[in-house]
């Protein structure tokens, strides 16, 4: 029972994953599958930046060589990131503009989680909640996608994925 909030957290990361793969597939359509990655790492790189710089700020010291020990490369990354996603961002709803932060989720979800219940269970949980919000995602043609309503073969498949992460985590653990 001790891991069950990091499965948990990484159960919702792989939800977070379904609904950037539906906006990357709506970036896709709208502007070409280069153009969405490039404002999908524009957002990652964004808010990493920022979340450093705010680690700096804090007085808290990076595990990183000079001259990413410094506040001002970060807050200057930020800024110049920022800047491109938001001119990137024009003539799309604002609410693209996140699309990378479930990328951050993931990267540093995996940082973070992976160490304390392995790879294996980490990427078998991410999975699942990725198959989970995607048949949900489906089901309402989410992002303009095509609708795919939910039947009992897919509810089954998703529900045998989670049964797998039940199974990779082991019994009794």
């Amino acid at each position: 029972m001790s891991n069950l909030l990091p499965i948990l957290a990484a159960l919702s990361i792989g939800l977070g994953a379904a609904v950037q793969t539906g906006m990357l597939g709506a970036l896709g359509r709208a502007r070409g599958p280069s153009e969405a990655s490039w404002l999908s790492i524009l957002a990652t790189a964004t808010a990493l930046a920022a979340i450093l710089a705010y680690r700096l700020l804090r007085g808290e010291t990076l595990a990183l060589p000079a001259p990413f020990d410094r506040v001002a490369v970060f807050i200057g990354a930020a800024t110049v990131a920022g800047v491109a996603l938001l001119l990137t961002t024009r003539g799309l709803p604002p609410y693209y503009a996140i699309t990378g932060l479930f990328g951050l989720a993931f990267i540093i979800g995996a940082a973070t989680i992976v160490p304390r219940i392995g790879i294996a269970l980490f990427l078998s949980a991410t999975i699942a909640g990725q198959l989970v919000g995607a048949l949900a995602l489906d089901q309402i043609g989410a992002f303009g996608g095509a609708v795919q309503p939910l039947s009992l073969m897919r509810v089954g498949g998703a529900a045998f994925l989670l049964l797998g992460v039940a199974m990779v985590r082991g019994l009794g653990r």
